[in-house]
């Protein structure tokens, strides 16, 4: 079941930690290094969801808005928790994309992948199914913890082709 995030920050704090430097997660921050994360206090910039079974969180989901940009969502990240594929955590991040358009009414959605993470294909039928488009691939473009620079995958997805689709 989708939540908003601060209500699960305690517990999504330790299941970050969790994950810090493990290799099955090295895609997921796109970055050579982690943070604490902290919980937004404002859906103003932020929009942050955890995934929840039976109290539990299994994954985290959250975008920011560029209200500047008339509002579009960019910076997508979904992470599961769990360690197999989760169908609650699948359905959630569904949800959570539809809620970007149907519920929040955003223009548009940019997000990237880390060429190479496991979740690329689901993304490229995602893009497909909501009327996306791959946009380009920045060569070179990020180095995780293991030292590597990786491509990023860019996509963006307008509420226009969305709806279309539906």
């Amino acid at each position: 079941m989708l939540q908003v995030a601060i209500k699960y920050a305690e517990q999504l704090k330790e299941k970050f930690h969790s994950v810090w430097f493990d290799e099955r997660y090295k895609f997921w921050a796109g970055l050579n290094y982690f943070g604490e994360w902290q919980p937004a206090e404002s859906t103003w910039v932020n929009h942050q969801f955890v995934s929840v079974r039976n109290g539990e969180v299994i994954g985290y989901i959250a975008y920011e808005i560029d209200r500047g940009a008339g509002d579009m969502a960019y910076g997508l990240s979904a992470i599961n928790f769990e360690e197999k594929p989760s169908v609650t955590f699948a359905m959630d991040l569904g949800q959570a994309l539809e809620n970007i358009f149907d519920k929040f009414n955003l223009r548009k959605l940019n997000f990237y992948v880390v060429v190479g993470n496991p979740i690329e294909k689901s993304y490229d039928k995602m893009c497909e199914k909501y009327g996306g488009r791959i946009v380009g691939t920045y060569r070179q473009n990020t180095r995780l913890f293991d030292g590597k620079y990786y491509d990023e995958k860019l996509y963006e997805i307008l509420k226009e082709d969305y709806d279309r689709r539906k």
